[in-house]
């Protein structure tokens, strides 16, 4: 029995989008500039994001970090995301983006709530569990003399019916099968972006790689994607990939659990 259910990490991670979906309409500076992915940029040699200001820790300068022969390597600085009046073009655009993390956040927040509702599916699991834990333990003090006796006949009449029992069944397995595919899409998909940020358009694996130059010339031609390469989409994607493959390994193991609960009940329903 895994140590975490699926329903308590779906409901839990659908919190975190919610908080994160606050920040993102409200203070989407104190988000995406945190020290977890200014430490997590940094120790990959990821580039910071162009759309979210840079924040130093203490006891660094604003112009960064001495390297390995003597020069200093700068980092960039940007102003807050709303300028003030009077400032012009760099207003309009600080709006537009505050606009779109808005949006961002509209976003996230509707998946949070639609993700915890339909988490609620695989819950069934625990009650299953409950009750087939139950009445083999019933089956099993009774045995000694017979089969049934009175105490498991109670049992099994306070049992739920077949239809309800097979309804929920189907409505576990059907949550379960939704969800592991769920996570293998989104694994997939995030260690693939993962790689592509890491391998790519990380400063210390790129640059050396003299292969990487026919790649840079193609994904020159799509500078859309290019955009996508910082350490912010780095963060979220590695965080993404870590939580949904811990989710699958949970899904699969309760998925075993589903089955030696079926396995119990054929054989109290054998007995009988």
């Amino acid at each position: 029995m895994p140590l975490l259910s699926s329903t308590l990490l779906l409901r839990t991670h659908s919190l975190t989008l919610l908080t994160c979906a606050y920040y993102l309409l409200t203070s989407p500076t104190q988000l995406l500039s945190s020290t977890p992915i200014w430490l997590l940029g940094e120790s990959m040699s990821v580039r910071p994001a162009g759309y979210a200001p840079e924040s130093i820790p203490h006891g660094a300068g604003p112009s960064g970090s001495a390297g390995a022969g003597g020069s200093r390597t700068s980092m960039p600085m940007r102003g807050p995301l709303i300028s003030g009046p009077g400032q012009g073009q760099g207003a309009v655009v600080a709006q537009s983006e505050r606009e779109l993390f808005a949006l961002l956040g509209l976003v996230v927040s509707v998946y949070a709530v639609t993700q915890f509702l339909f988490a609620g599916d695989l819950s069934v699991v625990q009650g299953t569990a409950a009750t087939t834990a139950s009445s083999s333990s019933m089956g099993t003090r009774a045995s000694g003399a017979r089969r049934l006796d009175s105490s498991f006949a109670a049992a099994a009449a306070a049992a739920k019916s077949p239809s309800r029992y097979a309804e929920e069944l189907h409505t576990l397995l059907t949550a379960q099968s939704r969800w592991l595919t769920l996570s293998a899409i989104h694994v997939l998909a995030s260690s693939a972006l993962v790689f592509w940020i890491y391998m790519f358009h990380s400063h210390g694996a790129s640059e050396p790689v003299s292969s990487t130059a026919s790649a840079e010339s193609w994904t020159s031609l799509l500078s859309g994607l290019n955009l996508l390469a910082n350490r912010v989409v780095f963060t979220i994607g590695l965080a993404d990939m870590l939580f949904w493959g811990y989710l699958w390994t949970v899904l699969k193991e309760e998925g075993r659990e589903v089955a030696k609960v079926l396995a119990r009940r054929r054989e109290a329903e054998d007995d009988e």
